[in-house]
């Protein structure tokens, strides 16, 4: 399969479905139902607060279409309990448990529901066979369905359709991109994921150089009509990341020129990352820091537990008494999404899950580099993650992103376990055939 992210081509839709199978097409609606979550723009809840007609005729709907899909042939492949699927497993089912003691159950539930379909997509792909394949096949789906969505929130803003404009200056344009179903910080993340996994496609030689630049420059339009400043350092960072498994010389020199024109353009830099927002907005991060501490303390209430899966942030937003930051869609921290919705349990399995994937992944990139494309996500998951609900709050393309990795980890040791149990060992000759013929004659008679 040639790799590309154009959400225009329809032979690479083609290629991904045909090698994911069901299970490609049961992602796909989880994605889409994920995704599209259409704003409350009645309520003056923020993106994130999905209208109750987006959830019933979008949500709801894509839950079912993946399960019947996922229904019509279930299987699970084989597991150990060191397995980084298994773990993911166990955190989806502590989520589905924890609506036994949620404040809103059934939001937790249907969250629940979305995650532990997601893990059974995976779980089923990597039971047939050529299951790494399967797996690369899924990461495509999951590239081109964001690539698709990035292009539909930047054709809407070239057209000037006005749910499409966010009056909010970027880092090149006046006004910046959004849409009811993806926010201009999002649109940010998509571009600088795709960005990513094509550098590394290109370093990792699976990419041609032009077909590389041309797919870059795609993802730099789609990043040049984001509002997230956040995403550009996601970006920044992650670059470098990538140059320095290529080579760790080039690194050092481009970090060293970095930190060089950051001291030498210090006041340039903050005016242009501020742009028209006030100062204390500057400096709290648009209000996270104050909402951050705020779910510390809803955390000291329920240390253990939590207030319930994928609602922690809501609890806490919804009592901040605070009318602008009523009006965000979450913490913007996975972290504290968890700690806050599962409590110290869930916080410590969360985090054990993606520190182990970290920790496979980047041993793996130098040994498995043909898989960089996948590997490389892992940074992009951690900054989501730190910066917005990442994989640890609830459904979206950064948990498809994760299993992937996750499966791709789990498929390789288990082939390398494989091939050490049937190795071809040389036979052991016994010593009387080392003998020579007349020796071993005379041995005989005796």
């Amino acid at each position: 399969m040639l790799f590309t992210i154009y959400p225009w081509d329809l032979k690479s839709w083609r290629s991904a479905f045909r090698v994911a199978g069901l299970p490609g097409i049961a992602l796909f609606c989880l994605l889409i139902g994920a995704m599209f979550q259409i704003a409350d723009t009645t309520g003056g809840g923020g993106a994130g607060h999905s209208s109750a007609g987006a959830i019933l005729l979008i949500r709801t709907p894509a839950i079912v279409i993946a399960f019947l899909l996922l229904l019509f042939r279930p299987r699970i492949a084989p597991m150990r309990v060191f397995d980084l699927r298994f773990a993911y497993g166990l955190f989806a089912l502590l989520y589905l448990a924890s609506a036994l003691w949620s404040e809103q159950r059934v939001q937790t539930i249907g969250k629940a529901a979305e995650l532990l379909l997601a893990g059974m997509v995976f779980f089923e792909a990597t039971h047939d066979s050529h299951p790494i394949e399967r797996v690369q096949g899924l990461r495509r789906i999951t590239l081109l369905t964001m690539s698709a969505v990035g292009m539909a929130t930047v054709l809407g803003f070239l057209a000037r359709i006005p749910a499409f404009v966010q009056h909010r200056p970027g880092l090149i344009t006046s006004t910046t991109a959004q849409a009811p179903f993806l926010s201009g910080n999002g649109l940010g993340y998509v571009a600088s994921a795709l960005l990513l996994v094509v550098l590394a496609e290109w370093q990792a030689k699976r990419l041609a150089g032009k077909a590389a630049f041309w797919q870059i420059l795609f993802g730099l339009v789609l990043f040049s009509f984001s509002a997230s400043r956040t995403s550009f350092g996601i970006l920044l960072l992650s670059t470098l990341l990538v140059i320095f498994k290529r080579s760790k010389i080039l690194a050092i020199l481009a970090t060293t020129g970095l930190l060089l024109a950051g001291f030498l353009f210090w006041s340039g830099i903050l005016t242009r990352l501020q742009g028209h927002q006030n100062s204390s907005d500057f400096v709290t991060l648009s209000g996270r820091t104050v909402v951050w501490t705020a779910a510390v303390r809803q955390f000291e209430l329920n240390p253990f537990l939590g207030v319930g899966g994928g609602i922690g942030g809501k609890v806490v937003i919804s009592h901040i008494g605070n009318r602008y930051l009523e009006e965000m869609s979450s913490l913007h921290n996975g972290f504290l999404e968890l700690l806050t919705g599962l409590g110290l349990v869930g916080f410590l399995l969360g985090t054990y899950m993606l520190v182990a994937t970290t920790f496979r992944a980047w041993r793996a990139w130098d040994s498995h580099p043909e898989y960089a494309g996948t590997y490389v996500l892992i940074i992009h998951v951690w900054m989501t993650t730190i910066m917005s609900t990442g994989i640890l709050g609830w459904m979206g393309y950064e948990v498809a992103l994760f299993l992937c990795i996750l499966s791709n980890i789990d498929l390789i040791a288990e082939r390398a376990r494989a091939f050490t149990q049937f190795a071809v060992r040389p036979v052991r000759w016994s010593e009387q055939a080392l003998l020579p013929h007349g020796e071993a004659a005379v041995a005989e008679s005796r």
